[in-house]
């Protein structure tokens, strides 16, 4: 009984120490830190870095199913730019996309069933790209924006009936939103911005701009879903991009170049709180958070162990 009790005091002990600092979650990226492009997962608190996708191809732009058993990814091991999915479980890659055109920007659907992203498979120009999406084996394919000008990085919303995506089809560069079938699309900016990305509620979409509030360089801010109320997330003087809202509405990760080269960093999505995550000479981006069922972390699986300790 006096270990059990004990085991249960370390235990929330230990729980209470990582939520109060940081919260329990991870992010993933991209970095070139070993000379090509690989994806890598880290936790919050800057420890236990992993390489999952370790090929001499260029891997990049992760984005996870929702029960974090897979993530898809954009790699040029087959010649060209096409998707993939990589099994955690398993450790093994299969591909979606399978033609001469240039696939990228995966986004996998909040409910798990579609994967968004962009191509220029039916353009003319190798610059100009639409948002596409595919079931999770590359199948039933539609073609969801028609209407000329580069349509890109697409994002869902939590309950997967809206895309928000940059456009540059009106002569703006703005981000747009439409419904998942390619419907209803409208414009949310009317000034040139990217990288958007829903808060977890629903409510805001998180994008960067370098031309809203009499801002110099690219910054991170938030709006309505319907345009309006936009505020700015960060000032820090530099380049802040490709956001990513963190599954609790707690945290922002974010790609700035603060310190002269490409890293990704945390903040509080209610302001303050920043935090540099990773530390690297190579360059970082494309940041996506790891769904909380999946976790490899040591405090994540000392605490399953100690908690099936008190269970027997």
């Amino acid at each position: 009984m006096r270990r059990t009790l004990f085991l249960l005091a370390l235990l929330l002990k230990s729980s209470l120490l990582v939520t109060n600092v940081w919260g329990i979650g991870r992010v993933s990226f991209t970095s070139d830190r070993t000379g090509n492009l690989d994806i890598y997962i880290i936790d919050i608190d800057g420890k236990n870095l992993v390489n999952l996708t370790n090929h001499p191809a260029d891997d990049f732009s992760p984005t996870w199913s929702p029960d974090g058993g897979a993530f898809a990814y954009v790699s040029n091991r087959d010649g060209n730019p096409e998707i993939y999915v990589m099994d955690m479980n398993t450790k093994a890659s299969r591909r979606l996309t399978n033609h001469r055109a240039t696939d990228v920007s995966p986004a996998w659907s909040p409910d798990g069933e579609w994967i968004a992203f962009a191509s220029n498979q039916a353009r003319d120009h190798a610059a100009d790209t639409d948002i596409y999406i595919m079931d999770v084996n590359g199948k039933k394919v539609q073609r969801l924006t028609n209407k000329g000008g580069h349509n890109s990085t697409p994002a869902w919303s939590p309950d997967s009936e809206w895309i928000a995506f940059r456009s540059t089809q009106d002569g703006i560069g703005g981000i747009h939103v439409m419904n998942a079938d390619g419907e209803k699309q409208r414009a949310l900016t009317q000034v040139s911005a990217t990288s958007p990305t829903w808060a977890s509620n629903g409510k805001q979409i998180y994008f960067s701009s370098e031309r809203l509030g009499g801002v110099k360089v690219p910054t991170l801010f938030a709006v309505d879903i319907d345009g309006e109320n936009p505020r700015k997330l960060t000032d820090a003087g530099q380049t802040c991009e490709e956001p990513d809202g963190s599954p609790d509405g707690q945290w922002i990760a974010y790609v700035s170049v603060q310190d002269e080269n490409k890293d990704i960093y945390l903040i509080r999505a209610a302001g303050g709180g920043l935090r540099k995550l990773t530390a690297d000479p190579g360059q970082e981006f494309s940041p996506a958070w790891v769904p909380s069922a999946f976790s490899v972390s040591p405090s994540a699986n000392a605490q399953m162990v100690l908690w099936g300790g008190l269970k027997r």
